[in-house]
Parts: structure tokens; sequence; C-alpha cells
């Protein structure tokens, strides 16, 4: 009787033991967390609404991480004049100059066509866990499903480079 009490007991803590271990999803998400703070982003769980797709009465709202980076070099004139836009990975009919299944939420018409060119060349560079991008004069984000690992993050630091360095 004893060594089935003690049995139990062993297992209860072992139990609780795992239960309290991070999963191996949970570790590549700290790891690749930790990683883009190292490359200067800001990781925020946010909501964001898509655009409506096509066949949908109503617009899909989702908790997304945001990988937020941050411009610092910006004068108050710069800002004020400054063209903020928003692309979703949704099927839709405002695509004007995007890639198939990349919808406008907002900037259709207010980029430049060189905007919606270098817009649409950066698309094509990201992985498919990315599902949506904003520019402001804030900010630069990627909202991101946190899919590949670090290698993804380093590709798509690599890829928003020309929009960071140049404020698009």
């Amino acid at each position: 009787m004893e060594w089935v009490i003690s049995i139990a007991v062993m297992l209860s803590l072992l139990g609780s033991i795992m239960w309290i271990r991070p999963s191996p999803r949970e570790k590549l998400i700290s790891e690749i967390r930790l990683h883009a703070r190292k490359l200067g982003f800001t990781v925020q769980l946010a909501q964001v609404e898509t655009t409506r797709g096509k066949g949908e009465m109503e617009p899909q709202k989702l908790r997304l991480p945001a990988y937020r980076f941050p411009r610092k070099e910006l004068t108050k004139t710069e800002k004020g004049k400054w063209i903020c836009w928003q692309v979703f990975r949704t099927e839709n009919v405002a695509n004007r100059g995007l890639p198939s299944g990349w919808s406008w939420k907002t900037g259709e018409f207010e980029v430049t066509q060189e905007m919606c060119e270098m817009i649409s060349q950066l698309i094509e560079k990201l992985p498919a866990g990315v599902k949506a991008l904003e520019s402001s004069p804030i900010q630069f984000t990627v909202y991101w499903r946190e899919e590949g690992g670090v290698e993804q993050l380093d590709a798509i630091f690599e890829a928003i480079q020309p929009f960071v360095k140049s404020n698009l």
C-alpha cells in the first residue's frame, strides 16, 4: 500500500513539473521574440480588423502578433505629409497594384504608383505567415503568425528595410 501511495505522489509531482514546462511552440515563440527585440522590433499582440473578403458580409477580427519597427527620425513636416496605408492577405476587389490574394484596407488611392510597386515587391518577398502590413509615421508594422522560426524573422527584417530607410 505504501508503494502505491509513493508512486501516486511521484506521478503527481512529475505531472506538475511537466505542466509548468514550456512547450516546444512556446520556446520557439520566445526565441523569435527575443531575436526581434535585438533587431529593434517591438512585439505586441494586437487585434486587427481585416478588409471584407469576397463573399463575406463582415470583416474578420484577428488577434495577431504585431512586429512594429519604430520610425525615429521623421520631422514634424514629414509626419504631417505621411501617407498611411494598410494591406491584408485577403481576396477583395480593392487590390489595385497588389499581388493576388492581397487587398487594401487604407491608402489604395493615396499611394503613388512607385510606392504601390514597392509594396507589391515587398509582399512577394514575405513568408506566408505574414497576414498584414501597415505603414504610419510612427512605425512600420508586420502582422505575422510567427511561423518558421528566427530565419523567417530575419527574412522579414531584410525585406522591410527599404521601407524603413526610405520612410515609405
